[in-house]
């Protein structure tokens, strides 16, 4: 009793939100376009069939996406492999140590850069073969509702599902927007629906082999209680791509390009698309093919006719990635201009001197700028670098065993003379150096380019690092923090994603405008760093060093100073030649007074409307037989409960002919109520209308046959006429408007795609009552005819349906006669 209430309360809050959902629909309609415009064509298939991407339909997901269409991210990859990938295909490792492995990771990083990209990617390499896991895919946004209860209804149902359908990955993208801080600031129900999701994802047993992944852009944003192991064990920080990962990008973007982009072309687009994520790359291709039709073929852009086009000559050149570099922004840029930018063209000659001497100071400094090839990892807990792999002469440098023999004592290695403590976090001297709280200031006289071209320069060449700004519009922009916050947050930041870099242009102006408060927050966090944390501070300073303040000066302890001077008479020289004695000898170019006539094109032929696919016309024949299916069970609902009244008891049964002999005489189309089920029942009703009409029949019937002359009549007539507006009554107050539209834009898009199967139905729907009473009439004229007659007459009338099967109203005539 108790499930059956909660059942059917379910059915009503889905049928109320379906059409709550209908109406907010219907408000978002196109300005351009009208009603009917919408109920016919391809158009409306479309819209009943869904979108095929999966950012818009979660049950929908791109399979040719694999990890071999990611580039520049394979250290995520890899990590990814051994959380999901690894337990499947080798779970004997994890049987022998009786270990599981991580099952949460958090995606977070800029936009654009692929975090979700991967998770498709891993959606799909691992589903491959016989080897199947489940993939749901949900928006931070998709599981919030405005009903108290259901946001938490729909997580517990799809953690639920997943643990059914196991192996399974959850992947919510825009987690922030499901999980954010619990704080005074936020409403009991997002604090009831992270709870829940905390209560889902907590306990490693009990979620058996179910993978959640998160991605976010706002990473502070998350509620810190799902950052937890158990929860997400690992994050990974995606980052703007390197040099390395551009160049991998667009080998993936132009891979199928014909001809192919030459290698040396790559490698300096790769380096002038600074800043660039790997969404920007992939639309700097799209401009970069766009600008080469503009070129090719300008004409096409003066008329909205098609014309046939030589695919073949479109051939993307330099100037094409020119004018895509020069149209398009950067995600990254459109908020906030990176601090990394290379040395322009016109001032190389003038500070590549100056550049050179400062990479020598930074590689003496940081040293760990120089290994940028090696695969690092951050040990957050004592902020050390550990590599990643190991070397045979190191594990026999004495180290002890670390198993046990059957004595209970330790087994030294056979090799090994020395001993060395049983874990060491330090890497070898000759592997990869450390550094001494490293720090860099360029100081000079102003304008000497130390902020404007040289940093940007060395943090250019420091690109693989994460630069966390810290100056004056970082401290005081967001006017919800106090300065003391956003600086503690920059070292926050910074310590753990290390090896990273923190950007101090204008030191000593930014030292000046700061209160004493924020000033002894910076010292304090600096002398938090540990010693050996590859955290370099760079800083610029427009003054001479011994004009700086004490206090700034003592910030570079243990550091390098790159005093500046204005350039000398060999620079300034080899910065104007080029202008004075190259560019200025140059004759200026010639404009073209005639413009050459352009190609003129043939117009193509007009493809006609777009066709569904084989799969979406599968889909949107399934989808119309379920949406038929329920207007059949809705028409025998209504067909039942009209024949069990008593008062229509007449209508239920047809007319008995031996009772009334002239009944056909009089009526030619009879009908009833069991006539009407019987037709339900063979799927002649594709709309309401057509079972409204069959009810009037039964109407009409009545009325033309009994005369309003005695009582007997009269009460049929009154009857008939009640039956009548009962049954346009209920269908008026129970049939969904929004269920009729869609009935009737199936009758008409079936009829427009020429649906055979619509046609024999439409044929028999509208001429059902003609070919009955064709049948009746057949029967009553051949009584006391021989078999040899019998099967005469059905000759002959098949010969005419066959001669006519293709004309409705000659088959309408050829009964009627």
């Amino acid at each position: 009793s108790s499930e059956s209430t909660s059942s059917s309360d379910e059915e009503r809050f889905e049928r109320r939100k379906s059409k709550s959902m209908s109406r907010a629909r219907n408000r978002c309609l196109p300005m351009n376009l009208r009603a009917e415009d919408l109920a016919s064509g391809v158009l409306r298939d479309r819209v009943k069939v869904g979108a095929s991407l999966a950012d818009v339909d979660p049950m929908n997901l791109d399979t040719s996406v694999k990890f071999d269409s990611v580039g520049g991210l394979s250290h995520h990859i890899q990590s990814l492999k051994e959380m999901v990938v690894f337990p499947l295909l080798y779970p004997e490792v994890f049987e022998k140590f009786k270990i599981q492995p991580p099952r949460g990771c958090l995606f977070y990083g800029p936009p654009g850069t692929g975090k979700t990209l991967v998770a498709r990617a891993l959606a799909n390499e691992c589903s491959q073969g016989d080897r199947k896991v489940s993939f749901f895919m949900r928006k931070g946004a998709d599981c919030l509702s405005k009903w108290v209860g259901e946001s938490e209804r729909q997580l517990r149902l799809l953690f639920d599902q997943a643990y059914l359908m196991r192996p399974s990955i959850i992947f919510f993208d825009e987690i922030d927007g499901l999980a954010p801080v619990r704080s005074s600031r936020q409403d009991q129900i997002h604090s009831s629906i992270v709870s829940t999701l905390l209560a889902l994802m907590d306990g490693l047993d009990s979620r058996g082999e179910i993978v959640v992944i998160g991605a976010t852009n706002r990473l502070d944003s998350i509620d810190p209680a799902l950052r937890r192991p158990g929860r997400f064990d690992r994050e990974f920080l995606f980052n703007l791509p390197d040099k390395k990962a551009r160049k991998h990008i667009l080998e993936i973007h132009t891979r199928d390009w014909s001809p192919k982009l030459a290698e040396p072309f790559i490698d300096e687009l790769a380096e002038k698309c600074v800043g660039y994520c790997g969404a920007d790359i992939k639309a700097l291709c799209t401009e970069a093919a766009l600008a080469a039709l503009r070129r090719r073929y300008p004409q096409i852009y003066g008329s909205s006719q098609r014309y046939q086009l030589d695919v073949g000559s479109i051939v993307l050149g330099p100037q094409d990635f020119g004018r895509a570099l020069r149209s398009i922004i950067p995600a990254g840029q459109r908020a906030l201009t990176p601090p990394g930018q290379a040395l322009s063209c016109v001032l190389k000659p003038l500070l590549e001197p100056t550049l050179a001497q400062t990479l020598a100071c930074l590689m003496r400094v940081f040293p760990h700028a120089d290994l940028l090839c090696f695969s690092v990892i951050s040990d957050t807990d004592n902020h050390l670098l550990v590599e990643d792999s190991y070397s045979e002469d190191e594990e026999c440098l004495g180290a002890p065993s670390i198993y046990e023999t059957h004595s209970g004592s330790l087994k030294e290695a056979a090799s090994c003379t020395t001993h060395k403590p049983f874990l060491h976090f330090t890497t070898s001297a000759y592997r990869q150096p450390t550094s001494y709280r490293p720090r860099l200031l360029l100081t000079g006289p102003q304008g000497a380019g130390q902020s404007t071209h040289l940093a940007p320069a060395v943090l250019h060449h420091l690109e693989k690092f994460t630069v966390h700004r810290l100056d004056l519009p970082t401290l005081y922009s967001v006017s919800a923090k106090t300065p003391e916050e956003s600086c503690a947050q920059v070292f926050r930041e910074a310590r753990r994603c290390v090896p990273s870099i923190i950007y101090m242009p204008h030191i000593s102006d930014w030292w000046e405008a700061i209160s004493e408060t924020v000033k002894s927050s910076f010292l304090t966090l600096l002398q938090d760093v540990p010693s050996f944390t590859p955290l370099l501070i760079l800083a610029t300073a427009e003054t001479v060093y011994q004009q700086l303040p004490d206090e700034v000066t003592n910030l570079r302890s243990y550091g390098e100073v790159v005093c500046l001077s204005m350039p000398g008479e060999e620079a300034r020289r080899k910065f104007f030649s080029d202008l004075i004695l190259v560019q200025a000898a140059k004759a200026p170019p010639r404009r073209r007074k005639t413009v050459s006539a352009l190609e003129v094109l043939t117009l193509a032929e007009d493809p006609g409307p777009r066709q569904l696919s084989p799969e979406e016309l599968r889909r949107l024949e399934e989808q119309e037989e379920n949406t038929l299916r329920e207007l059949r069970l809705f028409l025998r609902d209504i067909t039942k409960r009209l024949a069990t009244d008593k008062r229509f008891q007449i209508f239920s049964k047809p007319v008995d002919i031996e009772e009334v002999s002239d009944y056909l005489e009089v009526i030619k189309q009879p009908m009833d109520l069991s006539t009407i089920m019987m037709k339900i029942d063979s799927h002649k009703y594709m709309v309401a209308k057509d079972f409204l009409v069959d009810i009037d029949l039964i109407c009409g019937n009545a009325l033309e046959y009994n005369p309003d002359k005695d009582p007997g009549d009269k009460i049929i007539r009154h009857r008939a006429c009640s039956l009548k507006d009962t049954a346009h009554a209920m269908i008026a107050s129970e049939l969904d408007p929004e269920f009729d539209r869609m009935c009737e834009e199936i009758k008409e898009s079936c009829r427009k795609r020429g649906d055979p199967a619509l046609q024999a139905k439409c044929l028999i729907m509208f001429y059902f009552p003609v070919f009955q009473a064709l049948l009746e009439k057949v029967v009553v004229k051949s009584d006391g005819f021989s078999v040899d007659h019998l099967e005469r007459v059905y000759s002959v009338l098949s010969q005419c349906i066959y001669q006519h099967r293709r004309d409705y109203d000659k088959t309408r005539l050829i009964a009627v006669e």
